[in-house]
């Protein structure tokens, strides 16, 4: 489990996007067994939302809304690993570009932990940095092929 940011979400974007760079097949049992939590998880909005309370409980814990940087996270993760677009990666694509011209409370959710069950953290820039890396990525693979 991450410790840095919350937390499943972020621990698996980090792991499939490092081993997909370092050269890792997608056909390996851990990328897929990734790939098919990622897709379980998504939201009918097309996001991905983690609530802290996965740090707290050591499991994956809904949030029950989608936020921009763990949709991101997840669907960045999907392009890393993944040679066409699929449905799971276009719904994610759309919720970030529809979410990231709203306002929502999950906007200022946090996307970090400092100590568990004491201390999160909301990084400002996240809902724009995360967004836009996971849009170039799929801007580069799939629309500029």
């Amino acid at each position: 489990m991450g410790r840095w940011g919350i937390c499943y979400l972020y621990g698996t974007w980090s792991a499939l996007t490092g081993m997909k760079a370092a050269g890792q097949s997608t056909e390996h049992p851990s990328i897929q067994k990734a790939l098919t939590w990622l897709k379980k998880i998504q939201n009918k909005d097309g996001g991905w939302g983690e609530s802290c309370y996965s740090d707290i409980k050591q499991r994956y814990i809904p949030l029950g809304a989608s936020t921009l940087t763990h949709t991101a996270w997840a669907v960045d993760a999907l392009i890393s690993a993944t040679e066409k677009p699929t449905a799971e990666i276009e719904k994610g694509i759309a919720f970030l570009i529809r979410a990231g011209q709203q306002e929502s409370w999950t906007n200022d959710y946090p996307a970090g932990q400092g100590m568990a069950d004491f201390l999160y953290i909301h990084y400002h820039s996240y809902r724009y940095i995360y967004p836009l890396l996971a849009l170039s990525h799929y801007n580069k693979k799939f629309l500029n092929a």
